[in-house]
């Protein structure tokens, strides 16, 4: 009876690659995961932060017609979670509350309160960015690229986070 190895020996020479192969599929499977990048185009005067899509998250601010960076993001369909903050509308409000000195691209009409009646405590110089969110559901699947736009007409907001809920 012979004894040793049952297997001819050119299947040794299989098990390495075999191996090789298995790690590299399970380990490269994020390389299938679709593309992603998202744009604003809402307004000139209003800005996007902390977009995210289907596990990705671009923690940066985006101003008028910026493009994100490219991210992996889960296949499947969702919507586009942001944060926007209109410049415009709080440069009025601190112009209107007195807290923007001289003369600057936020003048308004209205002037500040000449009897300086606003409580200083109830000005807030911090912006508020509001959340937001796409109406439309956006899909992506594996091997896709997508561009996605934000856009003022298909916007609301997102509730489904905790606030601040302004407008």
């Amino acid at each position: 009876m012979r004894q040793g190895n049952r297997y001819p020996k050119w299947s040794a020479r299989l098990v390495g690659p075999a191996l090789c192969m298995i790690t590299l599929s399970i380990g490269g499977c994020d390389y299938a995961y679709p593309e992603v990048a998202v744009v604003n185009l809402t307004n000139e005067h209003i800005l996007v932060k902390d977009v995210s899509f289907n596990g990705c998250l671009w923690n940066e601010v985006l101003a008028f017609e910026e493009t994100s960076t490219v991210g992996r993001c889960l296949p499947g369909e969702g919507r586009i979670h942001f944060q926007k903050l209109d410049v415009e509308a709080y440069c009025l409000e601190q112009a209107e509350n007195g807290t923007l000195e001289g003369v600057s691209i936020c003048d308004t009409d209205s002037d500040p309160d000449p009897d300086g009646g606003v409580d200083p405590g109830l000005i807030n110089e911090e912006p508020n960015w509001f959340n937001y969110q796409t109406v439309s559901m956006k899909r992506v699947d594996y091997g896709d690229f997508h561009l996605f736009e934000i856009t003022l007409n298909d916007m609301e907001q997102d509730f489904s986070v905790p606030g601040p809920y302004g407008h």
